[in-house]
């Protein structure tokens, strides 16, 4: 199958005060919340040819994530004055805010169907509600939390640290303390985490250069290595089929159909001229977008072509990239402050 004609168009762009830390998108795909590095939480509308941005609060020291409640009219953000505060997406106001812990919380993950919500700041990891009423406290782990993953039903939960993955099971959900903790160790600091789509595979990247996986239903293992340095961007395409990981400059892409990757080579996708720094996989179809330190916005499709299909040179580094839920638009920060919106355009 021949990979599409396919482009990104610049819709609109903004210029904020601040650097862009974090972006997450309302299911409307109309609506973004933005955290920014020097404390600023940001509420913004997509319109035809023009980004509507309103800042609706602060975090001292600087803002370190936020992220949008599925099917709902709330978002969350963390910073580093140790605080999670819920805000409306309609108003922009802050409807609570609490502080879990005297460690920042660098984590935030929302259950696919936005009833709960896990942060972890240090060891530790709590799990709330929607509207940050709380839930429950899990032990305290052994290492710091690198990173967090809810599996698609939102039924476990996957927490990267030194020494491997730690998943905790709840059942019937997450308003009672975890009823199973299964480890999935690996020697070295895991630094990424991600549950495949379809249900079959937790991956893992590490700071020593390999990206390590399990098949969920064996517990059988297996690893890839060769990295040239820490592998801490990992997306899924949306079916589960391909991995695609980074290696410095280059998007290395792991066929999981047929009988997985084991023994086979990766696709190569090259095109940067310095290392990348974001990732962000489609919401239902075949495409990836990545951005580097090149000032390079690409646009892939893994699998199927090595070369890529768009580029553009943004004014600054992109510092992260999330695509839109329906699919037609990705929105990328800037480490000098600038957000823009484009759209996918299939020729």
């Amino acid at each position: 199958m021949k990979a599409p004609a396919a482009i990104l168009e610049l819709k609109c762009s903004v210029q904020l005060d601040d650097y862009v830390v974090g972006i997450s998108w309302a299911d409307d795909s109309q609506r973004l919340a933005v955290a920014g590095g020097e404390g600023g939480v940001y509420l913004a509308e997509r319109q035809d040819k023009a980004l509507q941005v309103k800042k609706v609060g602060d975090h001292g020291l600087g803002a370190l994530a936020v992220a949008w409640q599925p099917q709902g009219e709330s978002f969350i953000s963390s910073g580093q004055d140790s605080s999670i505060v819920a805000w409306s997406g309609v108003t922009g106001a802050a409807l609570q805010r609490r502080r879990p812990a005297t460690a920042w919380s660098e984590h935030l993950r929302f259950t696919a169907d936005g009833q709960y919500l896990a942060s972890a700041a240090g060891k530790q990891i709590f799990l709330w509600s929607a509207n940050l009423e709380p839930q429950s406290v899990l032990p305290p782990l052994e290492a710091s939390v690198a990173a967090l993953a809810w599996d698609k039903a939102g039924r476990e939960l996957g927490a990267a640290i030194q020494g491997g993955i730690l998943v905790h099971r709840f059942d019937p959900n997450p308003s009672i303390a975890a009823v199973q903790t299964r480890p999935y160790k690996w020697a070295a600091a895991c630094v990424a985490i991600a549950f495949s789509p379809n249900g079959r595979f937790l991956a893992t990247g590490t700071q020593d250069g390999s990206v390590h996986f399990w098949y969920l239903g064996t517990g059988k293992d297996s690893q890839m290595r060769g990295y040239p340095g820490k592998v801490n961007l990992l997306e899924w395409s949306h079916d589960g089929r391909y991995l695609s990981t980074i290696a410095d400059n280059q998007v290395v892409v792991w066929d999981f159909g047929g009988k997985g990757p084991e023994g086979s080579r990766p696709k190569q996708l090259s095109g940067h001229t310095d290392r990348i720094e974001c990732l962000a996989a489609q919401r239902g179809g075949p495409f990836l977008v990545s951005g580097g330190r090149d000032w390079r916005l690409s646009l892939w499709w893994p699998g199927k072509a090595s070369q890529a299909l768009d580029a553009h040179l943004t004014d600054s580094e992109p510092s992260c990239l999330q695509w839109s839920p329906n699919g037609y638009f990705i929105a990328v920060g800037e480490r000098k402050g600038k957000l823009s919106i484009y759209e996918l355009e299939q020729l």
